[in-house]
């Protein structure tokens, strides 16, 4: 049987900040429809700088990066947008500060034309409240809500515009303890449900273990894979 098709593809990406070693010297990675990868690193590796340069958010020196068959350029289409989805692991800078909770989880609704008019808020409210958030916080604003709370809203958003990727910077790290428990038990239902490629960026490897079938490890700037086992052990920080 012939492996599918990655969604989302890099080859030979490089991304330097001035003055400093590259980041990412040579990265190439494949991401499967409906698979989750885990990125481990250490601290400064550069890990959420893969995951920005894979969402558009952060340009990088050479390279390439495909959707699919397309090449993705730097001004990326409305689809391109809609289809590879950033989670960003400061939610607060993330939200508009003039917007409820539910208004930010409508944006990729309204934006992207996703749903039946008439059921949009509802589609939202639902998806807010299955991530956590009562219909009693979706109408405050961020400086209104808890960190744990502003990363389920910025999490709907994304689920909500439907990717075909979902780029997940350290998801869990505004969230208490039993808020993240609740989280894993329904986050691979939805995640299967979307059918999306999912790259999950984070510190604890438990988690990782938890969600992630495949485990890479960032490192002097370049990619290596490792066991699932291996993800568990102790690692030189």
């Amino acid at each position: 049987m012939m492996a599918p098709q990655p969604v989302l593809s890099a080859q030979a990406l490089r991304c330097a900040y001035a003055g400093q070693a590259p980041v990412l010297d040579g990265v190439a990675l494949q991401l499967a429809p409906g698979e989750v990868v885990g990125l481990l690193g250490r601290s400064g590796s550069g890990k959420s700088t893969l995951a920005r340069c894979l969402a558009g958010l952060q340009p990088f020196d050479s390279g390439e990066l495909r959707w699919r068959a397309q090449v993705l350029p730097s001004a990326r289409t409305r689809a391109q947008r809609r289809a590879i989805q950033y989670v960003w692991q400061e939610p607060q800078l993330a939200l508009s500060p003039y917007r409820s909770a539910l208004e930010s989880a409508l944006e990729p609704l309204e934006g992207f034309g996703l749903g039946a008019p008439g059921q949009q808020r509802a589609t939202a409210a639902q998806m807010l409240e299955r991530l956590g958030l009562p219909a009693s916080a979706q109408q405050r604003r961020p400086h209104q809500l808890s960190g744990g709370q502003c990363q389920r809203v910025v999490l709907a958003r994304a689920l909500l515009a439907q990717p075909e990727v979902l780029l997940l910077d350290e998801p869990f790290s505004a969230l208490d303890s039993v808020t993240t428990l609740a989280l894993l038990d329904d986050l691979p239902q939805l995640l299967a449900g979307s059918g999306a490629a999912v790259l999950l960026v984070a510190h604890d490897r438990s988690l990782v273990r938890r969600l992630a079938q495949r485990v890479l490890w960032l490192e002097g700037g370049q990619l290596k894979e490792v066991s699932a086992a291996a993800a568990t052990k102790p690692l030189r920080w």
